[in-house]
């Protein structure tokens, strides 16, 4: 019976089960899995290529117990026989188990590790006058792997074929002629062993493969979901504009902060920051220009913090900083450094000192999320009072021109 013909079957009767089906072989939904569906695939037929051919090593010479039982007299030709198709076999299941060969062409050492089973136990029929016992062997390889090996049904119409062929040979060179009877028992016996065997395989590779496609399926949809949801999740704490963490993001790691350090001695700070003018900013550059104001602001930023702490932005120009750990006088520092840096920065477009930012800086030690924002916001209207300046709760040091004025 054609390997395809079988397939069709197979897949027709299963098509109510299978998830996914063409004429018995396995559908991928997803392109992209195919490879990961055969590399499943063949791992799985070098598991079970092992155990068969475990099982033919240690099984096919105990059987010469057998035939010291059956056929005394030729009980010694054919432990030779079996003596010398243990060589190759052992050889096969050898590169099966520890060879990179074994990875890559499973079936086919397994395939030739029962070959030589099949024609050994042939050339045996052919030699003795109860031919009914080893006709059951030669039935048995056959079984075994439509029923456990796990690969393409054509590796079992492969062996059934070579069991055939060399089968016929035997016969055909046989010393004595073996009766009609003989030949139509044992050719009863290997075409129901074809025939079950190929369709157990068929079936069983159909199921498998569905199966296999059906998880590999599933893995990636599992791990697509999971990347949306890690996306979400970025997302819901991300600004889309800036990159930045979002309000809803700053409110909840300044909770932490704060509570952090109302439970030990470290202190926290945050600086709030607004660009200065930033609606004459759009009307003169348009939003387009505004929002590339805004997301060069938040990229210096970003580069001038340290890896703990939390840059967001909080409003529509109205940015923000969180740094646990640290006092005024670290916050007051980095505030100063941030506006004459974006006070340095000409975007295309723009003039110099065009884009200059107002800050307000609290720290403490115990304060609740609204407190220090309420002090941080009141510093902020102060800085806004002259622009281009950074509100604290310390006095500025006066600038080297501003301690010349007052000397006169």
């Amino acid at each position: 019976m054609p390997t395809s013909v079988v397939r069709r079957l197979v897949g027709a009767l299963l098509a109510g089960d299978a998830p996914a089906s063409d004429g018995g072989r396995a559908v991928d939904r997803d392109p992209g899995g195919a490879a990961e569906v055969a590399a499943q695939q063949l791992r799985r037929a070098r598991a079970s290529g092992i155990v068969v051919g475990l099982v033919s090593v240690v099984v096919f010479p105990a059987w010469a117990f057998l035939d010291r039982y059956l056929e005394p007299q030729l009980a010694g030709q054919f432990l030779v026989v079996r003596a010398l198709a243990e060589i190759p076999m052992l050889i096969c299941l050898y590169l099966l188990w520890r060879s990179p060969l074994g990875h890559r062409r499973p079936e086919q050492l397994t395939l030739v590790i029962l070959v030589f089973v099949q024609l050994s136990i042939c050339w045996m029929v052919a030699q003795v006058e109860e031919t009914e016992s080893y006709a059951s062997g030669l039935s048995l390889a056959i079984y075994g792997v439509g029923g456990v090996l796990a690969a393409q049904v054509r590796w079992t119409v492969a062996l059934s074929a070579v069991t055939w062929a060399g089968l016929g040979a035997a016969i055909a060179f046989a010393p004595v002629p073996i009766s009609d009877g003989d030949v139509a028992a044992i050719a009863f016996w290997l075409a129901t062993a074809t025939v079950v065997a190929t369709v157990t395989h068929a079936v069983r590779h159909t199921l498998g493969a569905n199966e296999l496609s059906t998880r590999v399926h599933l893995l990636r949809e599992r791990e697509r979901t999971r990347l949306l949801l890690d996306r979400l999740e970025r997302l819901s704490h991300e600004d889309p504009l800036t990159g930045l963490a979002n309000r809803r993001r700053w409110d909840a790691e300044l909770e932490a902060a704060c509570d952090a350090a109302g439970a030990g001695s470290d202190p926290v700070a945050v600086v709030v920051i607004d660009v200065d003018h930033f609606k004459q900013v759009n009307d003169r550059h348009g939003h387009a220009g505004g929002d590339a104001a805004l997301r060069e602001v938040a990229r210096l930023l970003i580069r001038r913090v340290r890896s703990g702490d939390l840059v967001a932005r909080i409003g529509g120009d109205e940015l923000a900083v969180l740094m646990p750990g640290s006092d005024a006088d670290r916050a007051t520092e980095l505030a100063e450094d941030l506006r004459r840096a974006v006070a340095a920065l000409v975007l295309p477009g723009f003039t110099a000192g065009e884009l200059t930012l107002s800050l307000g800086v609290a720290a403490g030690t115990g304060l609740g999320p609204a407190e220090l924002m309420s002090r941080a916001d009141e510093r902020l209207y102060a800085a806004k009072a002259t622009r281009n300046a950074v509100g604290t709760p310390l006095p500025r040091p006066r600038a080297p021109h501003e301690t010349a004025d007052a000397g006169r």
